[in-house]
């Protein structure tokens, strides 16, 4: 009895040992997964410049000066430093009579124009800015200083202009292309061939209508433009110059003597006439 109560109770034992080691272990706690914060986008401390580039600065200024959407000018920049650009400006629709040059300086950090091609530089108030050399070529280029007057050599200088002269020239009227050059003496400048277009626009004083000369140039024609590029000169006028001007001889004067006006200077070695910029169908006899 007592031997099978014994052998009952190691049984007993045996199968609580093996039913333990069954047993599902008390349900832990889940760990929580760890939180990972998500690095947090920082806005960009720099907000995106508003500074208009160069090039639309420039562009702003024509639209403003010629009353123009900005989408009708076309800028493109050829020289540019710091605070001087060089360039060329055009307005849509295009044509040659829509193409030009420009200067701009830069002043209080603020683009502004200084020449835009439309009418004669001004080379002495554009000299103050300090343009570099390269900038200037064909619009303020050095041109000769023709037969300086000897008893005030840094203040006066001599230049040509151009008429005709019947007294002189009994053929004039079959060539009517001959003109003779009368001498004026002008205040020295850079601009001397501008300043030579200016003597000749007044046409012959009393001296030399005393003398014979006769200019066919309508009175208070103005000079719109004139540069000086590569040899060639071109020279645009308002449309006074070809009011009620008609017949050959007369049209043919007038070229001569803008164009011989011009050749004096060594830097012209041709000459290009427009009327409000157009090239074609003026000055018809």
């Amino acid at each position: 009895m007592n031997t099978h109560l014994k052998i009952i109770g190691t049984l007993s034992v045996i199968s609580l040992t093996l039913f333990g080691c069954n047993l599902p272990s008390p349900t832990q706690p889940q760990d929580e997964p760890l939180a990972i914060d998500s690095p947090t986008t920082e806005p960009p401390t720099d907000e995106p410049s508003t500074t208009p580039s160069a090039e639309d600065s420039i562009k702003k200024l024509f639209s403003e000066k010629y009353d123009k959407p900005i989408s009708e000018i076309n800028v493109i920049i050829t020289s540019e430093d710091d605070t001087h650009i060089r360039g060329g400006v055009s307005f849509s629709p295009g044509g040659p009579e829509n193409n030009g040059m420009f200067l701009a300086v830069k002043e209080n950090d603020q683009w502004k124009l200084v020449y835009d091609g439309n009418g004669a530089a001004q080379c002495d108030e554009i000299e103050k800015y300090n343009f570099p050399a390269d900038f200037l070529e064909g619009i303020c280029d050095p041109e000769p200083v023709a037969k300086p007057i000897t008893e005030t050599p840094d203040e006066t200088m001599v230049v040509k202009v151009y008429f005709n002269n019947p007294d002189k020239d009994p053929n004039w009227e079959f060539e009517c292309s001959n003109v003779l050059a009368v001498e004026r003496k002008i205040l020295e400048t850079r601009s001397v061939a501008l300043a030579a277009m200016t003597e000749l626009l007044k046409g012959p004083t009393d001296a030399e209508k005393n003398s014979g000369y006769v200019t066919n140039i309508n009175a208070g024609v103005k000079v719109q433009k004139l540069t000086i590029e590569n040899g060639v000169a071109k020279i645009d006028f308002d449309e006074r110059l070809e009011y009620q001007v008609g017949g050959s001889c007369k049209t043919s004067a007038i070229i001569a003597q803008i164009k011989q006006t011009l050749k004096q200077f060594s830097t012209v070695k041709e000459v290009v006439i427009s009327i409000n910029g157009k090239t074609e169908g003026i000055l018809q006899p």
